[in-house]
């Protein structure tokens, strides 16, 4: 895991800012999640971020066959990809008996610390 610093954290504050200002700027495969510790550990769990890594660095697949890539149960894929969509972070497409795993998305998360207002945010 990385260390946010002071530098990195005004560039998100920014990049936001600039996002609230002129979301038609935004890029549409950009994803920004703002998490509860709860919700991280339950997201970003090694397995789950090894599924996310093999869709986003081979391109959309099966789970049967990212299942086997990874050596890995299909139910226990099936599962996880779940979790992974019900975030916004990939998309499962059902073609007949098949599911495909799309990443589509750039993912930034930014751990919850206090609640900001928009305007406070813009105010920076």
């Amino acid at each position: 895991m990385t260390k946010i610093t002071d530098e990195k954290w005004s560039s998100i504050r920014d990049y936001i800012r600039e996002t609230i200002k002129h979301p038609e700027n935004t890029p549409d495969d950009v994803l920004l999640l703002s998490l509860s510790n709860k919700e991280i550990v339950q997201l970003f769990t090694k397995k789950r971020i090894e599924l996310i890594e093999a869709v986003k660095n081979k391109g959309p697949m099966t789970m049967s066959k990212l299942a086997k890539s990874l050596k890995r149960e299909l139910s226990a894929v099936e599962r996880d990809m779940k979790i992974i969509e019900s975030f916004g972070i990939v998309t499962l497409e059902k073609r007949g008996r098949e599911v495909t795993c799309i990443v589509e998305k750039e993912v930034l998360v930014l751990p919850l610390t206090r609640p900001m207002k928009l305007h406070e945010l813009q105010t920076r």
